[in-house]
């Protein structure tokens, strides 16, 4: 009995106890975006249209634009039709227009997808279905490699390949849990590369925790630097835990992002290198790091323009500008001769690095940091000699050289040799110490000249 008592009395303290552990429980689930599976139907669709972040303006728009996974043929061509005339009624580069870009996009490939498992029923097979959450094309990751882990973009989690369904974006390689694609919050890096349309010139563009009220830049979790919470087991022992949630600043955005969107992943940033020339490797955020592989090779940086000074203080980047100017004027003569293209010489000298020799402007972030080790330098000069060799040995293109008519000399000159100077007004080549010798004056130019005035004057002539 007296067991019996002392287990009674006990029970409001186990009460008590429960009601201080449902608060501290309620906020771990708002600030972890990643629910249980188990909800119902209902919840999930709410935390899906949450996701997809749909501006204020269109929220009356909402229940038109925004339709559920049972949506048929002819729901997705009406809401087609409404995204395509708010598309022309909003501002350009406005926010509302870049979502219903956006989302137009999605329709359109969903409406597609639901065609094609029409007409061809094989397709119906879940590991070809395609899933559109936020520009991301999600397919089921069948690539197993027992060897690395992988991790979930969205929570963090291990993805246990063997015995989780998991899911990675064709754009972006955003990998994710099956259960988790339906609350991704992050935009597909391949969109944001698109409408950014370059890398971020500024750097480390920081705001503030304060413009970002305390909250993750992407996921929206409170980031506190020292939260206490009070955890009571069942009884009377009581003890005080911190809960640590660490702001991680990115370098390439200046934003903060909480240790779920940012796990410290570090590069190289554009803007450093085209400022300072500086090549140091820099946290960013998992958004950031997946913009950054996408735009990695593609020449997007126009070092003429953002800071012309760096070829006077970098010696290896004034070489590559001379460099790919010779290979653009060797790339003239290549165009126009059947046997280099028979031989396909342009192509298999520079494959998808073609950029390099038909204009001097435009770099990738590859290229620049290829340049600073060397290893750009030393694979222009084997394709300039490359082409030099084709170019020389070639009866087509050595015909279309030039002859230095100052000295008269039978030697082939091309615009391309370091001996020789070009006319800024006709284009014609000679010898440079020639050039030099007649005072940097063309004689092509002045005969066209003499006869210009010889022309006036007998207009002149016959007026008087």
């Amino acid at each position: 009995m007296q067991s019996l008592r002392g287990s009674l009395s006990n029970i409001p303290h186990t009460f008590n106890n429960i009601i201080q552990i449902l608060p501290v429980l309620s906020r771990n689930e708002l600030n972890n975006p990643v629910v249980n599976s188990s909800n119902s139907s209902l919840s999930d669709a709410a935390d899906s249209d949450k996701s997809q972040a749909i501006p204020s303006s269109l929220i009356t728009e909402q229940w038109q634009l925004i339709l559920g996974q049972n949506a048929s043929i002819d729901d997705l061509e009406s809401a087609i039709l409404r995204c395509k005339e708010l598309v022309l009624g909003t501002d350009e580069c406005s926010f509302e227009r870049k979502w219903l870009v956006r989302h137009l996009v999605e329709l359109r490939f969903r409406r597609n997808e639901l065609k094609d498992i029409l007409d061809d029923p094989n397709t119906k097979s879940s590991d070809n279905v395609t899933h559109v959450v936020l520009g991301h094309h999600f397919t089921r990751n069948l690539k197993h490699t027992p060897t690395s882990r992988q991790f979930c973009d969205h929570c963090s989690g291990i993805i246990w390949s063997v015995v989780q369904a998991s899911y990675i974006c064709t754009d972006c390689s955003f990998r994710v849990h099956h259960k988790c694609v339906q609350f991704v919050v992050r935009i597909c890096a391949h969109v944001i590369a698109s409408e950014r349309n370059g890398a971020i010139e500024d750097i480390c563009p920081e705001v503030g925790l304060a413009i970002q009220g305390y909250k993750c830049a992407e996921c929206e979790v409170s980031l506190n630097y020292n939260v206490p919470g009070v955890i009571n087991c069942f009884g009377s022992q009581r003890r005080t835990e911190s809960r640590w949630i660490e702001p991680r600043r990115c370098d390439y955005t200046g934003l903060y992002y909480c240790p779920t969107c940012h796990w410290n992943d570090t590069t190289i940033i554009p803007a450093r290198i085209v400022h300072n020339w500086d090549f140091s490797q820099q946290k960013v955020s998992r958004a950031s790091f997946q913009e950054l592989n996408l735009i990695f090779e593609r020449p997007i940086i126009d070092l003429e323009s953002r800071n012309p000074k760096l070829y006077i203080f970098v010696q290896n980047l004034s070489l590559i500008h001379k460099l790919r100017e010779n290979l653009n004027h060797m790339r003239k003569y290549l165009n126009e001769c059947r046997f280099a293209a028979s031989n396909k010489l342009v192509e298999g000298s520079v494959g998808l690095k073609r950029y390099l020799v038909q204009s001097t402007k435009l770099y990738s972030i590859s290229d620049l940091s290829s340049i600073d080790s060397g290893v750009l330098v030393d694979y222009l000069n084997k394709v300039y000699h490359t082409f030099d060799k084709h170019i020389r040995s070639c009866d087509i293109c050595t015909g279309k050289g030039y002859l230095c008519e100052i000295c008269s000399n039978n030697e082939v000159i091309f615009p391309y040799d370091d001996a020789a100077v070009h006319c800024t007004q006709c284009s014609t080549i000679f010898h440079r110490a020639c050039w030099i010798r007649k005072s940097n004056k063309c004689p092509k130019c002045i005969r066209i000249e003499g006869r210009k005035l010889k022309v006036v004057e007998e207009e002149i002539d016959g007026i008087e």
